[in-house]
């Protein structure tokens, strides 16, 4: 493998096709016949070989192209002054079978919990709940079901589980389109007595090396953009349908309000549903959300939280594809930006332990196989849009009881 020069040029090629779709043509020592210098490794079931195309050789030779094309996975090129760099990914081994009963399992125990959230949001009681003394706590436990009162809690439960879907399968196309071995979402539900939104999210497991910041930025940002893009209609809608409130809101920065089990919630306002209340339902009062809102208030918070440019986020990804190691200092101010909004709101606490237990105890971005080539012109511009989708959905102040 030749070493990394100065960057000249860069563009990648990606055939879409892994070993499990096609029959492999060619064999390595045609492939290597290619290289003046090449080194083959397997790194998390991938197997990588990188090398410098001999200088007879033309990246647009269609004997190269064949080659590269029957590698039977996905290849990227990149020019240096060494000459022309090859890296080439396909899987190792054929995927294991992927385990749909718990996803499905997992999915469906989210639809029934975000069910059961949007019918207290509602007003409605759909479960029959008694109080287990635990020392010095009391906590709830359901022990039967009221049926009537769930289909209420669709209006916030389908749309809500739209957007975590959209987001999920925003990363893991991009990540099959890359040739990655993805697992499919994995949702999270949650007791609504434990989360009152009755989910954790959702999300997927990339079992491929990342090779470089292009493929990085390309997944990390096909989530939040999915996610974003779902949640405008649905706030609209929601918001006609919303209704003024004639209460006070405790902080002017928490104008909105939804109603869980009869316990006022608070919410706080971003820059981007500030302007779709004024689009959708204008006013100086207070407004109580519609289910429907709420869902895409949160669908919109959601993508902020994701967009945190800290550790293995998707704003971490981003931050990193853009910026390099750049992406660690801009994480330690925004670190520190949130431990101070903190002292507001305790959940931002909650968030950054979250953030250090996924990445391990690290704010920066862990590196990828190949950090030198540059990021194209279009996709710096997509980065750049979801760092406005950040500061258009960030809520410094999200939730008062």
């Amino acid at each position: 493998m030749g070493p990394d020069g100065e960057m000249q040029h860069f563009s990648d090629d990606s055939a879409n096709i892994t070993p499990a779709e096609t029959t492999v043509k060619v064999t390595m020592a045609e492939l290597l016949s290619l290289f003046s210098e090449a080194r083959s490794l397997v790194i998390r079931g991938d197997e990588i070989v990188r090398g410098i195309l001999a200088p007879h050789r033309d990246p647009d030779d269609p004997e190269v192209q064949r080659v590269l094309t029957d590698w039977g996975g996905t290849h990227f090129l990149h020019h240096t002054s060494y000459g022309t760099q090859v890296t080439l990914v396909r899987r190792h081994l054929p995927p294991k079978p992927e385990r749909w009963w718990l996803h499905v399992l997992l999915a469906a125990l989210t639809l029934f919990t975000t069910t059961v959230a949007g019918a207290y949001i509602l007003g409605r009681a759909p479960l029959v709940l008694r109080w287990v003394d635990l020392g010095p706590l009391w906590l709830p436990f359901p022990v039967g079901l009221h049926p009537p009162s769930l289909p209420a809690g669709l209006l916030f439960s389908l749309p809500l589980m739209i957007i975590l879907l959209g987001h999920e399968l925003g990363h893991y196309l991009m990540a099959r389109r890359r040739g990655m071995n993805v697992s499919p979402p994995y949702f999270v539900p949650a007791p609504n007595w434990i989360n009152f939104i009755g989910t954790f999210g959702a999300f997927i497991r990339l079992r491929s090396v990342v090779i470089n910041r292009s493929v990085l930025l390309d997944v990390g940002a096909g989530g939040p953009l999915v996610s974003f893009f779902l949640s405008i209609p649905v706030s609209l809608v929601g918001l006609v349908w919303s209704y003024p409130f004639s209460t006070l809101p405790p902080d002017p920065a928490a104008p909105y309000v939804v109603a869980f089990a009869g316990q006022r919630i608070w919410l706080g306002d971003s820059l981007l549903f500030h302007l779709l209340r004024a689009i959708a339902a204008p006013g100086d009062n207070a407004l109580f959300l519609h289910p429907l809102a709420f869902a895409g208030w949160l669908g919109l918070f959601l993508t902020a939280m994701n967009l945190v440019p800290l550790a293995q986020l998707d704003g971490g990804h981003i931050l990193y594809a853009l910026f390099g190691r750049g992406q660690r200092v801009l994480g330690m101010v925004f670190l520190g930006a949130l431990v101070v909004l903190g002292t507001w709101w305790w959940g931002w606490w909650f968030w950054v332990l979250v953030i250090l237990l996924i990445g391990r105890g690290r704010i920066r971005h862990p590196s990828v196989f190949d950090p030198v080539p540059p990021v194209s012109p279009g996709r710096q511009l997509v980065g750049w849009t979801c760092i406005a989708i950040f500061i258009l959905t960030f809520i410094p102040l999200p939730l008062q009881v």
